[in-house]
C-alpha cells in the first residue's frame, strides 16, 4: 500500500502539490510562527555570557546559549515585558501588571517595587513602562502614566523609595486643544507622550525628551540626579528643541550618552533624513555626524567612546544593517554582508566588535558577533532559529512602480505557493498602519497564510510611510484620503499590469490607518476592489478629532494643517461617509468596542451609513478590546472572519 501511494504522488505534477495549503489559523496564534517584523534591542545577557535572560510561556527564563533546558524565574499569571538586567548582572527589572518588580537570577522570589495605579486617558499609557537601573544598581528609573501624562520616577532596588522626578509633560485647561479635539477642561492629561529617559554612565543625570502641543516634536533635556537620595537636583537643562515636524510624527527621542558622559548622540531629521548628530550635554550647538539618504538609528557608543555604531537602510530602505562611524567624524562603514534585517547592536567591552540580533527574509534569526573592521565575516553565536515558513515555496520579494503623479514607490509582494507564470491570481493589497510605518523585507505572517492560501499579496510602502525619508514621510500632509488612495490604485494596476493578478479579484484588507485607506480606496476606487477588509479605521477625520485620546488628537490636527473649521477642504477629503453611495465593494468591519486610539464610533457611523444605502456589509465588534485584537478567542475569531471574507468573494470555489 505504502508503495502505490508513493507511486500516486509520483504522478501528480509538482504544482498541485505544491499549491496544498499547509498553514492554518491555529498556526497564526501560535508563537513560533509570529515572526514579524519589529525591531529593538535583543533579549539580555548575563555577566558571564553563558544566558539569555528573556520570556518563554510568558515566564522570565534563563536561557543557555548552548541550547540547554532553561531556567524559569517567575510564576505568575500576568504578562511581563521590558526586562532590563542589573548592572552586576544579577537581578532583572520588568513590568508585569502595570507595576515594576524585579527578580533575582538566584531563584529569590520576585519583588513588586511599585503600586501605583492606572490613569485616566489611553490605558496603553496609564501605567508604569520602561524600567531603567541606575549604574549604580541603586535606583531604578521609570515612567508611569499613573496621573494621565507621563512622569519619571525612581524606585529604590527594595521598593521602600520612591520619588518623583520630573513630569514631562502638564496640560491646564487653557493649553487644551482647540476646536474638534476633546475638551479635558483643567484636567491634566497626556496620555502616551514617550520622554525616552536614559541614564548617564555615571548615573548622575538623565536624559529626556519634553513634549507639548508648542513643542511636538520635543525638547532634549538634561536633569541632574543625586545618586544618594534618590532625587533631582535643581531643573532640567535644554540641551535642543526640535523643529516641530508639520506631519506631526517625528519627534527627537533617541539619544545614546558618550562613556565620558560629555556628549550625546541623537537622531535628528534636520537634513530631511535621520541622521546621527552629536550635542554637548551641557549644551551647545549640534554636530552632523553622518551625511547623504536613508535613514540612519539607534546609535550606541562603544565602551572607549571612539565610535558609534548604528542601525540603517541606506543600503537598501526595506533592510536594515549595522553600520560603524568614528565619534569624531567620518565615513561610516557597514560590518556585515548578511541579508536581511539586523537589529540591537551591543558592543563588548574591547570596543572591537559587536554583537547583534539577524533576522532572514523568511523569519529565520540568530545572534552574531562581527568586528567592526567589516573585513571578516561575522561569527554566529549559538543556533540559528529556523523559520517556520521555509519549504512552502514562498519568498517576499521588493518590487518598485509609480503613482498617478510619477512618485516612486516600493512595497513587498508575495507569490502564492507552485505560482504558475501566466496565470492570474486573486489578490489582496495590504495597505499597513501609521500611516508613518514600513513594510519591510521580513515576513508578515498573515500574508504568508493567505500566498499559502492561493493568493498574491502586495504590501505597499504608500507615501506617509517611514524609510525614505522626512518628504516622502509628509507628502500626505493635508491630504489625507488623496495621494495615498492614488498610491494604493497604482498598487492594484501594477499587479495587474504584470500579469499577476485577475482584475476582478482584487481585495484590500488593512488595519488602523490601514483599515482609514481601506475605507477611502472603496469609496473612490468603486471599481477597482471585490472585498474590503476595514479594520479599526478612521472614515471621519473631523468626528476621530472629537473622540481620540489627547496627542492623537494633536497629532493629527498637524497633519491636518489646522482644526476643521480652518482646513474645510482637507476635512472633507478625509471623510467618507457623504460618499458611501459610491462604494460596491463588499466590506467586513472590525472594531474592539474599547479603542482608545481609534473610537468605535468611526465603524458605527460607517456601517449605519452603510445600511441606509442598502450596501453589502458585515460588522462585528469585540468587546473588551482596544486598538487591535488581544485575546487569542477574539483573534481567532477575526482571522477566521477575514478569511473566510476573502474567500466569499476571490475564491468562491473553495467554498468558504
Amino acid at each position: 500500500m505504502h508503495k502505490a501511494i508513493a507511486m500516486l504522488l509520483l504522478s501528480v505534477p509538482a504544482t498541485m502539490l505544491a499549491q496544498t495549503p499547509k498553514l492554518t489559523i491555529d498556526d497564526l496564534l501560535n508563537p513560533r510562527y509570529a515572526v514579524g517584523a519589529e525591531r529593538g534591542r535583543g533579549d539580555g545577557e548575563t555577566s558571564d555570557g553563558k544566558y539569555i535572560v528573556t520570556v518563554e510561556k510568558g515566564q522570565i527564563a534563563l536561557r543557555p546559549k548552548d541550547g540547554g533546558e532553561s531556567k524559569i524565574l517567575t510564576s505568575t499569571p500576568e504578562p511581563k515585558s521590558e526586562l532590563e538586567l542589573s548592572p552586576d548582572g544579577q537581578r532583572v527589572a520588568y513590568i508585569s501588571g502595570g507595576q515594576v518588580w524585579v527578580v533575582a537570577l538566584d531563584g529569590a522570589s520576585p519583588l513588586q517595587l511599585t503600586h501605583d495605579p492606572a490613569g485616566p486617558g489611553d490605558p496603553r499609557g496609564a501605567t508604569d513602562h520602561h524600567p531603567q537601573w541606575n549604574p549604580n544598581g541603586k535606583w531604578i528609573l521609570y515612567e508611569s502614566g499613573q496621573k494621565g501624562f507621563n512622569e519619571l520616577y525612581v524606585v529604590s532596588q527594595d521598593g521602600k523609595t520612591l520619588n518623583l522626578l520630573a513630569a514631562t509633560e502638564i496640560y491646564h485647561g487653557a493649553d487644551a486643544i482647540k476646536s474638534s479635539a476633546p475638551d479635558h477642561g483643567d484636567a491634566v492629561s497626556s496620555d502616551r507622550f514617550d520622554p525616552h529617559p536614559l541614564w548617564s554612565p555615571d548615573g548622575t543625570r538623565v536624559s529626556f525628551t519634553e513634549r507639548s502641543r508648542e513643542f511636538f516634536s520635543g525638547k532634549l533635556e538634561v536633569l541632574s540626579f543625586d545618586q544618594g537620595a534618590g532625587t533631582a537636583v535643581g531643573h532640567a537643562k535644554e540641551i535642543y528643541v526640535a523643529k516641530n515636524d508639520p506631519g506631526g510624527a517625528w519627534a527627537v527621542n533617541t539619544v545614546s550618552w558618550s562613556p565620558d558622559n560629555r556628549t550625546l548622540a541623537v537622531v535628528l531629521q534636520e537634513t530631511h533624513w535621520d541622521k546621527i548628530w552629536t550635542i554637548p550635554s551641557s549644551g551647545g550647538r549640534p554636530k552632523e555626524l553622518t551625511f547623504g539618504g536613508g535613514e540612519d538609528e539607534a546609535p550606541v557608543y562603544s565602551p572607549d567612546g571612539k565610535w558609534i555604531a548604528f542601525e540603517s537602510n541606506r543600503d537598501l530602505p526595506e533592510e536594515r544593517h549595522i553600520w560603524v562611524v568614528s565619534a569624531g567624524g567620518g565615513e561610516p562603514h557597514r560590518i556585515t554582508r548578511l541579508q536581511g534585517i539586523e537589529s540591537g547592536p551591543r558592543w563588548n567591552a574591547d570596543s572591537n566588535s559587536i554583537r547583534f540580533t539577524w533576522r532572514s527574509t523568511l523569519g529565520a534569526s540568530a545572534n552574531y558577533v562581527a568586528d567592526i573592521s567589516g573585513k571578516d565575516d561575522p561569527k554566529l553565536q549559538g543556533a540559528v532559529r529556523p523559520s517556520p515558513y521555509e519549504g512552502l515555496g514562498i519568498t517576499p520579494e521588493i518590487v518598485h512602480y509609480k503613482s498617478k503623479d510619477g512618485l516612486a514607490l516600493a512595497g513587498i509582494l508575495y507569490k502564492p505557493a507552485g505560482y504558475e507564470a501566466g496565470k492570474r491570481y486573486p489578490a489582496v493589497i495590504l495597505p499597513h498602519g501609521g500611516p508613518e510605518g514600513q513594510v519591510i523585507l521580513s515576513a508578515t505572517p498573515w500574508s504568508v497564510f493567505l500566498a499559502d492560501h492561493g493568493y498574491v499579496v502586495l504590501e505597499p510602502n504608500f507615501r506617509g510611510s517611514t524609510g525614505y525619508g522626512e518628504r516622502f514621510r509628509n507628502a500626505n500632509v493635508e491630504d489625507s484620503g488623496g495621494g495615498e488612495i492614488d498610491d494604493i490604485a497604482a498598487s492594484a494596476k501594477y499587479l495587474v499590469d504584470v500579469g499577476l493578478v485577475d482584475p476582478k479579484r482584487v481585495g484590500i484588507s488593512g488595519g488602523s490607518h490601514g483599515g482609514t485607506v481601506v475605507a477611502n480606496a472603496v469609496a473612490k476606487l468603486p471599481d477597482t476592489f471585490a472585498v474590503g477588509i476595514e479594520k479599526f479605521g478612521v472614515v471621519d477625520r473631523a468626528l476621530f478629532l472629537r473622540y481620540t485620546n489627547r496627542n492623537s488628537a494633536i497629532r493629527w490636527e498637524t497633519k491636518m494643517g489646522g482644526p476643521p473649521e480652518l482646513k474645510p477642504a482637507v476635512y472633507r477629503k478625509a471623510n467618507i461617509l457623504p460618499d458611501v453611495d459610491r462604494i460596491k465593494t463588499p466590506l467586513l468591519i472590525l472594531h474592539g468596542e474599547e479603542d482608545p486610539q481609534v473610537p468605535p464610533q468611526e465603524s458605527q457611523e460607517l456601517a449605519a451609513a452603510l445600511k441606509k444605502d442598502g450596501k453589502t456589509f458585515t460588522y462585528i465588534t469585540y468587546p473588551g478590546e482596544g486598538h487591535g485584537f488581544q485575546q487569542l478567542e477574539h483573534r481567532r475569531d477575526a482571522y477566521e472572519k477575514e478569511f473566510a471574507f476573502l474567500n466569499k468573494y476571490l475564491q468562491p470555489d473553495l467554498g468558504q
